[in-house]
């Protein structure tokens, strides 16, 4: 490594360390030693009007962007791999380098003392392989990609990074269980719901890190810990997620059909603000399901914030109005004030105090502190 990379490296470990982050003697040692710019040959930087750069190594940008807290894209449209002479291209990022911070946070959650087995769903670069095999060894890291480019790519990263984990290629909500049964289960993707799969290859005393996909945000990263056939934990006290890159999509192809219809108007009790609320807004987002969400200002008018749900509801809020239109058999905002209204009654609870719990049948239970206190529990929701 020149040393130029080295201080490059440098930098990036000790900013990761000024927000926080590594406080782990073993993780700063494994960020510092395994090189991201291995398993990130090239990337997309995207530009104001919305299409994508690729970047490449001979870009001045290149080092500096590599080796900062921030998430990379590197695949457009699942099919698309950067080309730093290719001309600017539209598309959804399908596959990235995670942020760092979130990295550092989420293998912290993992509570390693250097032993383990650990299942990582979601092998994207293979960057977080490799931090895991620097850890704990190759033969104690399994990884799992449903992209096979993708899964192939890494395989090549790992590689020249000197790195030999077992990478296989699948539906990472099945796990593997042929490496079963594993000490640890990391998901780098969001899920809707904690899969039965996961449980039943995690053995007792062990534990899951992952986060839960929800479309109204809430960063929700929860740490469980499994016990006879059931996984239960508190939430993690920083926002954090991986949000579903089809969501904005299907937002905007609802607004088409939403604003031509009529909804019934009142005044809004809460602004829509909330819905970003670190604490409020992740107690929201588990309150109301597949509930999609857009920010979209019209010609002449004020921002309003819009929310769909599958069955064709839909609300609209204005804050500088302080109006709600909503329509649908569903009302959609009256849920948000309700679950914030039932935040605010228990006392404006932090997230860290939210509580889950997992069956393997599929149930999930959240709870206030301890399990029973102020519980629900959620019912599967599609996700069309």
């Amino acid at each position: 490594m020149t040393d130029q990379r080295a201080a490059d490296v440098r930098r990036y470990v000790q900013e990761l360390q000024s927000t926080g982050h590594l406080s782990d003697p073993a993780w700063r040692e494994a960020f510092a030693r395994v090189p991201r710019h291995f398993f990130l040959p090239g990337f997309f930087e995207r530009l104001p009007d919305g299409k994508w750069q690729p970047v490449g190594p001979a870009d001045a940008r290149y080092w500096d962007q590599v080796y900062s807290d921030t998430t990379l894209a590197t695949q457009l449209d699942g099919h698309v791999s950067p080309d730093p002479d290719a001309w600017p291209l539209s598309g959804q990022a399908t596959s990235s380098s995670t942020q760092p911070s979130l990295m550092a946070l989420m293998l912290d959650a993992l509570h390693l003392q250097g032993t383990e087995r650990v299942l990582e769903i979601g092998t994207g670069t293979g960057y977080n392989a490799a931090l895991l095999c620097h850890r704990l060894g190759d033969d104690h890291v399994t990884t799992v990609e449903v992209d096979k480019t993708v899964s192939d790519l890494a395989a090549r990263h790992l590689v020249n990074a000197g790195h030999l984990p077992t990478l296989i290629v699948g539906d990472g909500e099945r796990g593997w269980p042929g490496g079963a049964p594993y000490d640890r289960v990391i998901a780098t993707v969001s899920v809707p719901r904690i899969p039965p799969a996961w449980l039943a290859q995690v053995r007792d005393g062990g534990s899951i890190v992952a986060s839960l996909w929800r479309d109204l945000g809430g960063g929700p990263l929860v740490r469980l810990e499994v016990a006879r056939n059931t996984a239960q934990g508190f939430f993690l006290p920083s926002y954090a997620g991986f949000m579903p890159v089809r969501s904005a999509g299907i937002a905007a192809q609802r607004l088409g059909a939403a604003v031509k219809q009529t909804g019934q108007s009142r005044t809004a009790t809460v602004a829509s603000s909330v819905l970003h609320e670190p604490d409020a807004g992740l107690w929201i987002a588990l309150q109301v399901p597949g509930v999609t969400g857009l920010g979209f200002t019209p010609e002449g008018g004020v921002e309003q914030l819009w929310l769909f749900a599958d069955d064709g509801s839909w609300a609209m809020v204005e804050d500088a109005t302080v109006r709600v239109e909503q329509y649908g058999p569903r009302r959609l905002w009256d849920d948000v004030e309700a679950a914030y209204d039932q935040w605010a009654g228990a006392g404006n609870p932090t997230r860290d105090r939210l509580g889950l719990t997992v069956t393997v049948a599929g149930a999930h239970r959240f709870w206030l502190d301890v399990p029973g206190n102020l519980q629900w529990e959620e019912q599967p929701v599609s996700s069309h």
